[in-house]
């Protein structure tokens, strides 16, 4: 998981739910795209806003996966193997 496949997520038009979850079973459900903060600057974390002025910081190494409705955004800069494994 990287920081540019949620932000490309989070910037969807129209935007469509989505739900993270977490190495240690958490998972967040992402409603609104005002709900995660991810800073220009910030390579690995993103920032989760819950009700009643909650938050939660989650480090991307311990994303196993997202899960969502609509068209996924295109991975970008993933090296894919050619047919003969390199």
């Amino acid at each position: 998981m990287n920081l540019d496949y949620l932000r490309q997520l989070k910037n969807k038009h129209p935007f469509h739910p989505f739900t993270i979850h977490m190495s240690d079973g958490h998972h967040f459900k992402i409603s609104d795209p005002e709900d995660i903060v991810i800073h220009p600057d910030w390579t690995v974390d993103a920032m989760i806003f819950h009700p009643r002025g909650r938050f939660s910081f989650i480090y991307l190494k311990n994303v196993t996966r997202v899960s969502g409705e609509g068209t996924p955004p295109r991975l970008t800069g993933r090296k894919r193997r050619g047919s003969d494994g390199n």
